[in-house]
């Protein structure tokens, strides 16, 4: 069936693991790393970089470079480089395909399937661009999971032991909160809450802007308007609010950062802590009311509350810690590196989706007992319909369980009817066009009959990925109309995804032909060094062959031409063989 690998897709990092016999494993990346940056850049060449060397390469590449796409998932947004657009899904690819290579790379083998992350405030559009980002990346997308449902089950599944946990999941570009019930293996998830766009790259924006008035003030130069010395205020700004988790200030040089009719200038300041706090403490104080809410929804209180687990990597922040630990009354939990515990847990789910047996049964038997995880999701938006004078219908409630399956009936509005549309929403506005639109779904070829006399079923199905599936029926005539939500205004269509999964699958048809190309070069180097010190101390007509043949190795390494350099290094190998046994 072939190995399925657990991807945390996240706003600035993103990480694979694959599930071991001694439990789930994080898949280091070429670079060795347990995180890949979750950023892309394009170079003036034609190249496309993913990760560290993408962001290293950012401030010589502005313009070029994206970051944190996954706060645009699901919208009409586009990345517009050198004339061609990109959507979110297609920037999120490119990252997967990087993850995807790597974990091949690592394991020797053609990886097809994964499970992929998502926060648990993320709406239907959202998962459906996730889903697709998976597709054109060539990848088999077996489950979307929450990431806090993930968290905990990297958390708790060993521990064999009921509890509640709360998962204070705060990233980089999203937030939330959920509560979840373990009772005997099964995880129910009970309340969930969040905003989708609060996150450490807030954090990094407001250093930016304190950096840029600093600035401003000492040297009378406004540095928001220049490109370039504003990538490099953020790099700055990102490593100025990790070290202040670990120490009380940091000191901050960037050398010319501009230039002036007088010269360079360089920024050069101090940053506290203390003044950190006061410049996020608002963003921090944000996370507050989910909490709230989630307690509400859950109906439980603190006191119930077991178990408050960290997620994400803004959560090293003492100011959140400290936040948390105030409003709970307990102490938050951070067992598992934050950046990792997501993809950790994303590839605990993988049990449940393929066969267990051999080393892996063995495991789940001595650390998580002899059943596979249960997980009982929960939804935290309701769904319906728009109705008339734009009333909201809905169909699934907010903080129902899915797989979940509900249905109402209908009617029609005006004489002879033969076709009745049903706008579909999420949301909890009793304005229906208040709420987030995703699809239509229209039914026709239904009956004559006066208003008021069609009886018309619509059914709402959330499958296991939390993205939805309508029907409507007229059932005087058995006429039927399905659906699986596009969110039209955001879903790529058909045309426009395999497009995108042949372009992906030529830029990896390129790296790996690149990276054919660099070995060969790299081994002809070698070789033709080797040729040249047998050169140095003999001569022949068979020395005078070996030197014609480095001659003309060197010039299929200029040209590029690899098929024509490895005939020559076969015939230098040969040569050298009979030199070096004559002696």
């Amino acid at each position: 069936m072939g190995r399925i690998v657990g991807i945390d897709l996240g706003t600035t990092n993103s990480a694979v693991a694959v599930m071991e016999k001694d439990g789930p494993m994080i898949v280091p990346n070429s670079l060795g790393e347990r995180i890949t940056p979750s950023v892309v850049g394009f170079t003036k060449g034609g190249e496309i970089l993913v990760g560290k060397k993408a962001k290293r390469g950012a401030v010589m590449n502005v313009g070029r470079t994206v970051f944190s796409i996954k706060r645009h998932m699901g919208t009409n947004y586009r990345v517009r480089i050198e004339g061609k657009e990109y959507t979110p899904q297609e920037i999120s690819a490119m990252i997967l395909q990087k993850l995807k290579q790597d974990t091949e790379d690592y394991f020797g083998e053609e990886i097809t399937q994964a499970v992929i992350t998502v926060p648990a405030y993320f709406t239907d559009a959202q998962r459906q661009a996730t889903k697709d980002a998976g597709e054109i990346a060539g990848l088999k997308v077996r489950r979307i999971i929450d990431e806090p449902t993930a968290a905990a089950l990297a958390y708790g599944l060993d521990k064999r032991q009921d509890q509640t946990i709360m998962v204070y999941d705060f990233g980089g570009g999203t937030f939330d909160v959920s509560i979840i019930e373990v009772v005997s293996g099964v995880f129910q998830v009970l309340a969930i809450h969040g905003n989708t766009h609060l996150g450490g790259d807030d954090f990094d924006k407001r250093i930016v802007n304190w950096l840029v008035e600093d600035f401003k003030q000492k040297a009378g130069v406004d540095l928001g308007d220049d490109p370039i010395a504003l990538q490099r205020l953020r790099d700055a700004a990102e490593e100025a609010k990790i070290e202040l988790s670990e120490v009380k200030e940091t000191h901050i040089l960037i050398e010319a950062v501009t230039v002036t009719q007088k010269g360079p200038l360089s920024l050069e300041t101090t940053l506290t802590r203390a003044k950190f706090e006061e410049l996020v403490g608002d963003l921090v104080k944000m996370t507050i009311p989910p909490m709230e809410q989630a307690i509400e929804d859950s109906n439980l209180t603190f006191e119930r509350i077991d178990t408050v687990l960290l997620v994400g990597g803004s959560t090293r922040i003492p100011l959140v810690q400290n936040t948390v630990r105030e409003f709970t009354r307990k102490q938050p939990h951070r067992d598992i590196v934050p950046e990792e515990v997501v993809a950790l847990g994303a590839a605990v789910q993988t049990l449940v989706l393929s066969p267990i047996e051999g080393d892996i049964e063995d495991t789940l038997a001595t650390r998580y007992g002899k059943e596979k995880p249960v997980i009982i999701h929960m939804t935290p938006f309701s769904l319906g319909v728009g109705l008339l004078n734009d009333q909201f219908g809905v169909i699934i409630e907010r903080n129902s369980t899915y797989p979940t399956e509900a249905k109402d009936i209908f009617t029609t509005t005006r004489d002879f009817q033969e076709a009745i549309s049903f706008p579909i929403y999420e949301g909890e506005e009793p304005v229906a066009s208040e709420n987030t639109f995703l699809d239509l779904l229209r039914i026709e070829g239904i009956t004559p009959a006066p208003r008021g006399v069609p009886r018309i079923e619509v059914t709402f199905r959330l499958n296991p990925d939390r993205i939805l599936e309508a029907r409507a029926e007229d059932l005087a005539t058995g006429v039927e109309k399905k659906i699986t939500i596009a969110a039209t205004d955001t879903r790529l269509g058909e045309t426009d995804k395999s497009r995108m999964i042949k372009e992906a699958k030529e830029r990896v048809t390129k790296m790996l032909r690149q990276r054919i190309a660099d070995t060969v070069l790299d081994e002809a180097q070698g070789m033709i060094k080797r040729a040249e010190q047998v050169l140095s101390r003999q001569k022949g007509p068979q020395v005078e062959q070996l030197r014609t043949q480095v001659t003309e190795a060197k010039r299929a390494i200029a040209a590029g031409e690899t098929d024509s350099i490895e005939d020559t290094m076969d015939e230098i190998n040969r040569m050298l063989t009979d030199l070096e046994a004559a002696g």
